[in-house]
């Protein structure tokens, strides 16, 4: 297992929990449509660290696959 994919796996494992604490935190403090903006723009986020870091980091070291 490469230590350096174990690193980034545990930042952007760490980077998604944040960013979902964060739109816990806001969604009182927004109109539905200004939370709604947020949550899709951290979607974004989110699905590019799925499919641009974690997907090709896990098909090369599978044992670095989060829980689900």
């Amino acid at each position: 297992m490469s230590q350096g994919a174990a690193k980034i796996m545990d930042v952007v494992t760490k980077n998604v929990a944040e960013q979902d604490a964060a739109l816990i935190k806001i969604q009182s403090l927004c109109t539905e449509d200004g939370f709604n903006e947020y949550r899709r723009m951290i979607g974004k986020s989110m699905g590019a660290m799925l499919f641009e870091i974690i997907n090709p980091i896990v098909a090369k070291y599978f044992e670095l696959k989060p829980l689900s």
